[in-house]
């Protein structure tokens, strides 16, 4: 070791000099407080044997001074003194000392302080180590975890329509990244589609399965696939690339504002809970399905659940991180004292509001044990957000060109498998007139609705014009599409490049002919009319007809013409 020996007594420093070099220490002399200072400085000795009385500094002011100067190491200062008193002792440690070395000096005492304060340096230093190091490695994780967050965020919230006028939300993590997955989106139907997914742990682990699922919930909605599509494609996600005990309990909702209905998926979650105009729960849609990723699914797991929605009511999702957070004491907030602000007292538009300042105030310095999330959907405020140009994409210009697709559907295809986002998708893929997509798809489901509803299955639009008659209309339709065995749906398209007065392409015209071997309907008795209609059927082909330059039906009414028109 290196020793630096501060004292002014030069027979003391000659004693000790020989003594600790015949050890093989290599020594410093100072003879007082401010040279040792000085010294200790330029030398950066590792340890100092200290006098305590010396003129200019004395030892309690040097020994601080060192203790200052190498306040990143550990250097072991040991007092020389005569002093034993327990007040002189103790003021020798006060002032930085390590260990304290009586007068006169006896050699095997003095060997075996300075061996272990030589331990409890080295042991000092490897912990100093360790410490960098872990801090290095923790700047480094947290680095990585940085960008993950970055990189996830971003993935997770492109295209999240989450700021719609419609709705209201809150999520917070326990930790830095997020177990609950919130989104939300249009489909091309100008229906909203939203999702509350609550993955099984915490934090990243929790948070990876938001990956695929987002990326699953935007494309096929953008598609057109409904939500029960959407569920079982996500389940299938879920069961080829998770581990067995990671689930995702999930609810999407669609919100068709044009059809004034809400269908629910809910597998695992809390009940949705359905408010009307004055705040009272109105209806407790319960969860009928398992979480995602358990098992693959059955068709019964396909199911889902369809609802009228008026303008009055309001919709709340939410993670049971939000029943069961917990205060000081563990008392859960629990579904009970939740469900007590739904009973007329607070008024609709401050609910939201009330419920997340009334947890806060639960829960008050109580560290958070679980991801909480609660959203509302507004449905007065559906209609808000226009949807026009909302899948209009940067996509490669393509010239009009000639083309025709033909499909023929038969009762088993059309009891398994909604074809219509498919030939969206095959449309938009060999001509795709941006910002087009919307109308062209509502068009298609117009009259493909049309051709099942009615032509195939015989039902009557105007079933749905009271609230039970609005449920009883899709049980029906249920039940016929399943008992369906004869007939059939053609669709055929053809698509028309346009052209100018000098022979410049300008655009297309797209003929469609959707054809059912069914007895058909009488379009001529069905109410068509946008403007006031409040209903929730009956529009579809006056929608048709403000889309569409031609629409007509034959006499049957099981086979009609539509030419759709668009430019560049």
């Amino acid at each position: 070791m290196k020793i630096l020996i501060v004292d002014d007594d030069r027979i003391n420093s000659t004693v000790l000099n020989r003594l600790l070099s015949r050890e093989g220490h290599q020594v410093l002399s100072a003879e007082d407080g401010r040279a040792g200072v000085e010294m200790f400085a330029s030398e950066q000795p590792d340890l100092v044997l200290m006098d305590i009385r010396m003129p200019h500094m004395n030892g309690y002011e040097a020994a601080r001074a060192i203790k200052q100067i190498s306040s990143d190491r550990f250097v072991p200062v040991i007092f020389l003194t005569a002093v034993t008193d327990e007040e002189g002792l103790v003021q020798c440690i006060e002032s930085g000392g390590d260990d304290f070395l009586t007068k006169p000096f006896n050699r095997t005492i003095l060997r075996a302080k300075i061996e272990a304060m030589e331990r409890i340096r080295r042991l000092h230093t490897e912990l100093h180590t360790q410490k960098e190091e872990l801090e290095r490695h923790q700047e480094r994780v947290q680095q990585e975890l940085d960008i993950s967050q970055h990189l996830f965020s971003n993935i997770v919230r492109a295209g999240n329509l989450l700021d719609a006028p419609c709705l209201r939300h809150m999520s917070v993590p326990m930790s830095q990244f997020n177990g609950d997955l919130l989104v939300a989106s249009y489909n091309p139907a100008g229906g909203l589609h939203v999702m509350l997914g609550d993955f099984t742990g915490h934090g990243l682990s929790a948070a990876v399965g938001a990956l695929p699922l987002s990326e699953i919930f935007y494309g096929l909605t953008a598609q057109g696939y409904s939500i029960g599509d959407l569920a079982e494609a996500m389940n299938d996600k879920l069961l080829d690339i998770m581990p067995t005990r990671m689930f995702c309990a999930a609810c999407l909702l669609e919100v068709d504002f044009r059809q004034q209905s809400l269908t629910v998926w809910n597998g695992g979650l809390p009940d949705v809970l359905l408010v009307d105009g004055q705040g009272r729960l109105q209806h407790r849609i319960l969860s009928n399905h398992l979480p995602l990723g358990i098992r693959p699914f059955t068709p019964d797991d396909r199911k889902v659940a369809i609802f009228e929605l008026r303008k009055e009511t309001r919709a709340f999702l939410y993670s049971d991180g939000l029943t069961e957070a917990t205060r000081s004491d563990h008392e859960m907030f629990g579904s009970e004292r939740l469900e007590r602000y739904f009973d007329g007292s607070v008024p609709p538009e401050k609910l939201f509001d009330t419920i997340w300042a009334a947890l806060e105030h639960f829960r008050g310095t109580a560290q958070q044990t679980d991801d909480i999330s609660i959203l509302e959907i507004d449905c007065a405020r559906a209609g808000e957000e226009s949807s026009g140009d909302r899948f209009s994409q940067a996509r490669k210009k393509v010239t009009p060109t000639n083309w025709s697709l033909s499909f023929f559907f038969s009762p088993q295809l059309l009891q398994t498998v909604d074809p219509l986002p498919a030939i969206v998708h095959a449309i938009m893929n060999l001509q795709a007139p941006t910002g087009h997509r919307e109308r062209i798809y509502t068009t298609l489901a117009e009259l493909f609705s049309n051709a099942l509803d009615h032509g195939l299955l015989g039902l009557d639009t105007r079933t749905k014009r009271t609230p039970e008659g609005f449920l009883r209309y899709y049980s029906q339709r249920e039940e016929r599409l399943a008992a369906l065995a004869h007939g059939f749906i053609r669709l055929e398209l053809t698509h028309i490049p346009q052209f100018d007065e000098k022979q410049q392409k300008i655009g297309g015209e797209m003929h469609i002919r959707v054809e059912d071997g069914g007895p058909g309907f009488d379009h001529r008795r069905v109410h068509s009319a946008l403007e006031d209609n409040t209903g929730h059927g009956g529009r579809g082909i006056a929608l048709v007809r403000s889309l569409c330059t031609k629409l007509s039906y034959n006499d049957a009414g099981n086979c009609a013409d539509v030419v759709y028109r668009w430019t560049i």
